[in-house]
């Protein structure tokens, strides 16, 4: 009887057993690879209450008493969102009311309400020994008005004389750099240098006024460099949180990078929270972040999540509201579905490194495929707001489609088409594999343990009977 209590036992451990290949291989990891969680430094978390002056949680201007020992405190906490490399908002020294971090006055110290040297260097070393890799966002094209460059000495040359021309708060009138001077690429070539002997960070977002740099020697590094201007049209973001905005809305628009290694946000500190975007337009924030999500993840290109998106923030609709993270809230749906897609870009290289096509995209249901290595991807986004289905042709005969979001199964019709059917507003990503048909010897084992039970039962009831009437 306890022989057969123990097999029934193992029965739940058994049926969950994976019947099918699991990914493929990567090989080395590359940029593109990456999943990125990019972190507002003065407004994540205070670790050291000694670097504290001015800090006001009162004043949406002030400093909020994030710092870089609080980030050491959180990396298991993004270690287990998944996230492969974190990016941090400037924290070179800043005037004292730049707790944003973009109005530097010394590229080469660390600003003193965000710690030390030391502490960064520590941020990467633990980062590091979580195989996770740090980025440090690097502002060039402008300086702070205080900087010494603006002072009449021989570095003054270095500037424009013109002031920066931005809708953004944070960028507007401030010193422009000569980003194309060669004394001045040469300048902040060194300064990374720098960073990377003081802390080994691993690279840089270089950030202009949207100067070229094409002809400078900033990008010729072995370090991960790769250029952002204030003032980019950022397309894939726009046209994405248009598309899913509200249930309903066509997804024929949906922009794809060609670029595997550009990196993309949804949310970001030139653009209300995508939140309270669904909120003002009576949508479910969660859902919409779902599908919006589920895109970023899958498309070609590097997601860049802003910090808070999984709780979710809402910033009332103003870019330059950035509260402090709260590691208290949190929505689990949110939570969970962020884990299952940065899993799925470590584990499949083709939704990082394969090719893009579009199979169908009609009434709100938009379906494509990553193929990379002979092997295939699938994702399914239904933004509409009932049940769409759609058949798939042209796949490989004698396959099957695995959902790894909501544990879907579409097999091949006598016909050789998929007929994929998706629930309203939802969304799921499908690995091409081999069809698995039935394991007629696990589901003959399975008998045999239910068997062996019932006759063990059996048995020893007649014995209790017998027992009974003695």
């Amino acid at each position: 009887m306890k022989r057969a209590i123990m097999l029934l036992a193992c029965l739940p451990f058994l049926l969950g057993l994976p019947l099918a290949a699991g990914a493929e291989e990567s090989g080395e990891k590359q940029w593109q690879d990456e999943s990125v969680y990019y972190i507002v430094v003065d407004r994540f978390m205070n670790g050291d209450m000694d670097n504290n002056e001015g800090v006001d949680l009162g004043d949406s201007n002030a400093y909020h008493g994030g710092d870089l020992s609080g980030i050491v405190d959180q990396l298991d906490y993004i270690k287990e969102l998944g996230f492969t490399t974190i990016q941090l908002s400037p924290i070179m020294q800043n005037d004292e009311d730049s707790y944003h971090g973009f109005h530097v006055s010394d590229f080469r110290n660390v600003e003193e309400h965000f710690g030390t040297v030391e502490e960064a260097k520590q941020v990467v070393e633990e980062a590091h020994a979580r195989d996770i890799k740090v980025i440090f966002d690097l502002p060039i094209g402008f300086v702070s008005e205080n900087h010494p460059w603006t002072e009449n000495d021989a570095r003054s040359a270095w500037l424009t004389g013109e002031e920066v021309v931005s809708e953004h708060p944070w960028f507007n009138q401030l010193p422009q750099v000569d980003v194309n001077d060669e004394s001045v690429a040469a300048y902040f070539k060194e300064t990374m240098e720098f960073w990377k002997e003081e802390t080994g960070v691993d690279g840089f977002r270089v950030i202009t006024d949207g100067s070229d740099l094409s002809e400078t020697s900033l990008q010729d590094s072995p370090l991960i460099v790769y250029t952002s201007s204030i003032d980019e049209d950022h397309l894939f973001r726009t046209v994405t949180r248009e598309a899913f905005s509200q249930a309903g809305n066509s997804l024929n628009d949906l922009l794809i990078e060609e670029n595997h290694t550009q990196p993309h946000q949804l949310d970001f500190y030139d653009v209300s929270r995508f939140t309270h975007e669904a909120v003002v337009e009576g949508q479910n924030p969660i859902t919409r972040w779902q599908l919006a999500l589920t895109h970023a993840f899958t498309a070609p290109g590097i997601p860049v999540l802003y910090y808070g998106t999984e709780t979710p923030i809402d910033d009332g609709g103003d870019p330059q509201n950035l509260p402090m993270m709260n590691f208290k809230a949190g929505d689990e749906k949110m939570k969970k579905r962020i884990e299952k897609l940065t899993s799925m870009r470590e584990q499949f290289p083709a939704l990082t490194r394969g090719d893009y096509r579009e199979l169908y995209n009609e009434d709100g249901l938009a379906v494509f495929k990553r193929t990379y290595e002979g092997n295939a991807m699938i994702i399914a986004i239904n933004n509409a707001e009932e049940t769409r289905t759609t058949t798939l042709e042209g796949l490989e005969d004698d396959h099957q489609l695995r959902g790894l979001l909501h544990d879907g199964l579409v097999r091949q019709q006598s016909d050789g088409s998929y007929r994929l059917g998706m629930e309203r507003e939802t969304a799921d990503v499908f690995i091409v594999e081999p069809n698995s048909g039935y394991n007629w010897l696990f589901i003959g084992f399975v008998g045999g343990v239910l068997s062996l039970f019932v006759i063990a039962v059996t048995v020893i009831s007649l014995k209790n009977r017998k027992a009974d009437k003695q």
